[in-house]
């Protein structure tokens, strides 16, 4: 009780700080712990169906790029340039829609983004023109990013601190899980039916008439704040304006930077090892093209059971305590490049790659609880603004790849993931925090 008035006070000095007024009184709203369990769980269920598919648009483009090529009359280029389109979609994206969501409300960002995604899924599915593919791409995958920062977003609002990585480890989840989705599907439909899954991905747009109604009106109830909406001690121009300049102020300066370079450490990683797994299995080591589908399903399996034991570990310990699955994954990645293993060998290793790797499933509630409640939304958007130092990052893994040879290029990715959890290690824990409060 002493927690929500504590919060509802912060309410009143945030709208203060803004300007805003009501007729009624910020104590008569309910805390979001006083919303229905039905309710909460039933916007996020919505939320995580609709959030499926966000994961599946990611991966489907980089399925179907064999047909693009073969038979849309796309060049390798072509593809590239297109995926290179949404790499700087998503980074403006995440840094637009986080000012939209705080400002409009998580309900009707939720049901625009989902409703945009579906429309521009629906766009590539009936036209294979570069130009339109570019541009549908670049604003496919601005979406994406503003779907990521809400459904983080309205984790962190509905639910208390000790469930929050589980939820959002659950989201993540639908990556791996997409991944294995979209592997059964392909070869269902066979190379014929490859429209089919692009037409699969426009699902969105009916989503977002369920995502309108299942999830609250955020000016219907307070959401949990971990007691940290104290007013700030700064004035003049060191005062909070609140969104992206404020997340750059003086005392959320280095916290934001932290997250950003995090964020980026991780998609150059990513870059430089998984990116050129695929192609390491069957062209370094003359693997066949079922062998490679093996493995890379033992990573992503690793990935999803990763997913649930990190969360886990982040809402016990805290949300640095995950930090050890990155020096885990260095270790696991050094493992799957030695020579001379087979596919068993490399299965084992990729396994236990994928669950160290996929302790970046405690960021989504920890980036958000970084940060004052209403700069929140800003927050969660800081893992997608990290695709801002990554732009150039398939550049970067294609020369080291040709200068120094693939197996070296890719163990680099170790020393990158050994930085990140330094660099992890010196941002600020956020549950013990909440648990005092």
């Amino acid at each position: 009780v002493a927690q929500i008035r504590l919060q509802r006070r912060g309410r009143t000095h945030h709208c203060a700080r803004n300007g805003l007024s009501s007729q009624q009184p910020p104590a008569a709203l309910p805390h979001a712990s006083e919303l229905p369990l039905a309710v909460r769980v039933g916007a996020y269920l919505s939320v995580l169906l609709g959030y499926i598919f966000y994961c599946y648009n990611y991966i489907v483009v980089g399925y179907v790029r064999p047909f693009l090529v073969g038979q849309a009359g796309f060049s390798v280029s072509d593809t590239a340039l297109i995926s290179m389109a949404g790499n700087i979609g998503v980074t403006i994206g995440a840094i637009i829609w986080a000012s939209f969501i705080a400002r409009v409300g998580r309900r009707r960002a939720v049901a625009i983004t989902a409703a945009g995604i579906g429309i521009m899924a629906a766009i590539q599915a009936s036209q294979f023109i570069l130009g339109v593919w570019i541009g549908s791409r670049f604003v496919m995958d601005a979406l994406l990013g503003g779907y990521y920062v809400v459904a983080t977003s309205l984790v962190v609002a509905l639910f208390p601190a000790t469930s929050r990585a589980k939820l959002v480890a659950l989201n993540s989840a639908m990556y791996p899980a997409a991944n294995v989705a979209i592997g059964l599907l392909g070869g269902y439909l066979g190379e014929t039916g490859w429209h089919v899954m692009l037409w699969i991905a426009a699902a969105p747009l009916a989503i977002s008439v369920l995502l309108w109604f299942a999830v609250p009106d955020d000016s219907t109830y307070l959401p949990f704040a971990d007691g940290d909406e104290a007013p700030s001690a700064e004035t003049g121009e060191n005062a909070p304006t609140g969104g992206w300049r404020e997340m750059f102020s003086p005392r959320l300066r280095w916290i934001t930077i932290g997250c950003i370079l995090l964020s980026g450490i991780d998609f150059n990683a990513y870059q430089l090892f998984q990116g050129f797994v695929t192609l390491y299995i069957h062209t370094e080591r003359g693997m066949s093209a079922g062998t490679m589908g093996a493995i890379v399903a033992a990573i992503s399996t690793g990935a999803f059971i990763g997913n649930f034991f990190w969360a886990v570990i982040a809402d016990r310990f805290g949300r640095r305590p995950p930090l050890i699955g990155y020096v885990f994954a260095a270790a696991m990645l050094l493992v799957f490049l030695r020579p001379g293993f087979g596919q068993l060998e490399l299965s084992v290793a990729g396994f236990f790659f994928g669950v160290g790797v996929a302790c970046t499933t405690a960021w989504g509630a920890w980036f958000a609880e970084l940060f004052p409640v209403h700069l929140r939304t800003h927050g969660a958007a800081l893992f997608h603004v990290g695709h801002i130092l990554a732009i150039g990052a398939p550049l970067m893994a294609a020369w080291t790849s040709e200068s120094f040879g693939m197996t070296r290029s890719m163990g680099l990715a170790a020393i990158v993931y050994i930085a990140g959890a330094a660099l992890w290690y010196a941002l600020p824990e956020t549950l013990v925090r909440a648990k005092r409060q």
